[in-house]
């Protein structure tokens, strides 16, 4: 399958993740104009950061493929809809392409899961780490993460990505248990606790003071402790 025709699938299906907010901004396009650029197209969303700044992301779903028969979901197993899927690559390079164009300012990244839950984050985990570390993308990403992946695997993600999120799917377990029988509240409310904590631990470290200037070392300093999800949590 054509990337073209993936990118129209899967930007259709990530609409339903409520992750991104209209900016107000006028949609202007040069193919009506004559002009150059476009702020209209196909997985192109506006989402604000906590600091109220407007980015535009291009907005996906890695796969709508999914093992889960979620009665509210368009990409439950037993939905009869075009399916498709990215590779790893393709998603870091449309991701690349579109933002050395100025059509995007990051990437918004979610999936239907395949195989497993660990094997999904681990794809979508390494998509923001090629993005981070073998072509030093200094843009805005925000990955949709998966509650039963391994703790592991949310903490690389939360080291890469500028903000994670969740899906709460529901809010009581006798609703969860009707609507949507694979999962659980249980992992979804540990997977919670666990982003939290690690947020929070990530902010304490980076106001530890200095380390006292000695002979031997000169000028106080202090080893810059790892981000943790700047941007936060949300659901």
């Amino acid at each position: 399958m054509e990337t073209i025709r993936k990118l129209a699938i899967l930007a259709d299906a990530a609409k339903y993740d409520a992750s991104c907010a209209f900016s107000g901004a006028g949609k202007r396009d040069s193919r009506c104009s004559g002009g150059i650029g476009s702020t209209e197209g196909m997985g192109i969303c506006h989402s604000y950061t906590p600091d109220g700044h407007c980015v535009s992301l291009l907005k996906i779903l890695l796969t709508n493929f999914c093992v889960y028969d979620c009665a509210y979901c368009v990409n439950r197993v037993s939905s009869n809809v075009p399916r498709a899927r990215f590779s790893v690559e393709e998603v870091v390079t449309l991701t690349l392409d579109f933002y050395k164009r100025n059509y995007i300012e990051g990437l918004f990244l979610s999936s239907g899961i395949i195989r497993n839950a660990d094997y999904t984050m681990e794809r979508m985990v390494e998509v923001a780490r090629q993005l981070r570390e073998d072509h030093r993308f200094a843009g805005y990403i925000h990955l949709k993460t998966i509650p039963e992946a391994s703790p592991e695997l949310l903490a690389s993600a939360g080291r890469l990505a500028d903000r994670l999120s969740i899906n709460l799917e529901l809010p009581t377990e006798a609703g969860l248990t009707a609507l949507a029988p694979e999962k659980t509240v249980h992992s979804i409310r540990g997977a919670m606790d666990e982003l939290r904590w690690r947020i929070e631990e990530a902010k304490e470290a980076r106001k530890a003071p200095a380390l006292p200037a000695t002979p031997d070392r000169g000028r106080a300093t202090r080893a810059r402790p790892p981000r943790f999800a700047p941007a936060g949590q949300s659901t």
